[in-house]
């Protein structure tokens, strides 16, 4: 009998020691993960086409740029440079994500081919936590020129279909990117996001925000989120959800706003 209970008190001990050690490394994990004050929730668009013609756009929530990221000491004036963008997707076209970036800028600078300083040119960046992994080594990076035809960065002929439409100081980006397809010479982590497949209710960090280049230098950085643009504590939530924003082929409206996490 003794030696049962002296068993059954080591078991116990071993018992408690074990779950204090998984209760230790579960906080360690959970407190590890991004702590990520908003969110895009991007609803379905139904037959995309990256056309410049953005009435399909229309029920998607806005989100501005009016946060700095890596360059400037204050929110430029809107005359000057300011910006906005939205999200969307579709199901049928899963390894996709489309987006509609709405820039007014006063003067266009491209001065250095793609894939060199292009940082330095006027340009909108779209950056990715995939595995929300949330280290700087996970991050993926799109860059589009906006002279409507540099590629840099993750950017590709193969996984970047898009159009600007320039109308005076106005520019439209309209873009799908797909991760699955072969990348360009600097996209960060280049594995990250190669089985991409957007889903209901799938949640990847992300970060989008614009350059404003004049006078040969970079004068701002603005985006939707502050902080700098390789910190990926600097990223937000982008879910994908299961809602239409747009005119359904039976005329039917379908539900409509994406949403900011307060």
């Amino acid at each position: 009998m003794n030696k049962f209970f002296k068993y059954f008190r080591k078991t116990t001990v071993l018992f408690t020691i074990l779950s204090v050690l998984i209760l230790i490394t579960w906080i360690t994990d959970t407190s590890s993960a991004a702590d990520r004050d908003k969110e895009y929730v991007a609803k379905q668009i139904t037959n995309f086409k990256v056309d410049g013609n953005i009435r399909e756009w229309d029920r998607a929530e806005v989100v501005p740029f009016d946060q700095l990221k890596d360059a400037g000491n204050e929110i430029p004036d809107p005359d000057d440079f300011t910006g906005s963008g939205r999200v969307a997707w579709n199901a049928n076209d899963p390894t996709r994500i489309y987006f509609l970036v709405e820039i007014t800028d006063d003067t266009l600078q491209d001065i250095h081919p793609a894939n060199s300083m292009w940082w330095v040119d006027d340009s909108v960046e779209f950056m990715f936590d995939f595995d929300n992994n949330v280290t700087r080594d996970a991050l993926v990076q799109w860059t589009l020129g906006a002279n409507g035809k540099d590629l840099s960065a993750a950017g590709s002929s193969s996984n970047t279909e898009w159009i600007v439409v320039k109308n005076g100081n106005d520019y439209i980006y309209e873009v799908a990117l797909d991760p699955t397809k072969q990348r360009g010479p600097n996209p960060g982590n280049a594995d990250k996001g190669r089985n991409f497949r957007a889903k209901d209710g799938l949640t990847v960090g992300f970060s989008f925000h614009m350059n404003d280049c004049e006078n040969g230098g970079r004068e701002h950085q603005i985006g939707w989120i502050a902080g700098q643009a390789w910190d990926p504590l600097a990223f937000g939530d982008l879910t994908f959800d299961k809602e239409f924003l747009d005119v359904e082929p039976s005329g039917k409206i379908a539900l409509t706003w994406a949403a900011i996490k307060r």
